[in-house]
């Protein structure tokens, strides 16, 4: 059985939801949509992303920082890759994703082209795993193995 990535994209713009499932649908992957950072915790947890690309500026006190931030601490969710759209791009808010280990962080408007190469590109790094060995009879990647 194939792998369908699981995406769950978090923003409370319902336009910007329908136009990252637009982008992103391609049959391949099993989309999951929130609006609020506590529904994206909570659809997070039920589904187990693979990918989650969120907004930081969410409505009432928990924000997408909160949620990254959460997500982290979820055993379940570990090596979870996760992506911030924004509309800020100040030196704090990007310092702050990096030090939360967010592995993208696009700034507002975001092409579509330029989110689905990314999308493809954490995608590939969730099946291959580097090997770095002094012996050159293994392979410099390898598939890592797929939920199912």
């Amino acid at each position: 059985m194939t792998h369908k990535t699981t995406l769950l994209i978090v923003d409370d713009d319902c336009d910007l939801r329908k136009f990252l499932r637009m982008a992103l649908d391609n049959g391949r992957r099993v989309i999951h949509e929130a609006d609020t950072a506590l529904d994206g915790l909570h659809r997070a947890r039920d589904t187990r992303p693979d990918i989650v690309l969120l907004d930081i500026g969410l409505p009432g006190h928990f924000d997408g920082f909160m949620l990254s931030e959460a997500l982290t601490r979820e055993p379940a969710l570990r090596g979870l890759k996760t992506v911030i759209i924004s509309g800020h791009d100040s030196a704090e808010d990007i310092g702050r994703a990096g030090r939360l280990g967010v592995d993208a962080y696009l700034v507002k408007p975001v092409s579509p082209r330029t989110l689905v190469e990314l999308v493809e590109h954490l995608e590939s790094s969730l099946r291959e795993m580097l090997i770095i060995t002094p012996n050159p009879g293994l392979a410099e990647s390898t598939e890592k193995p797929t939920k199912e």
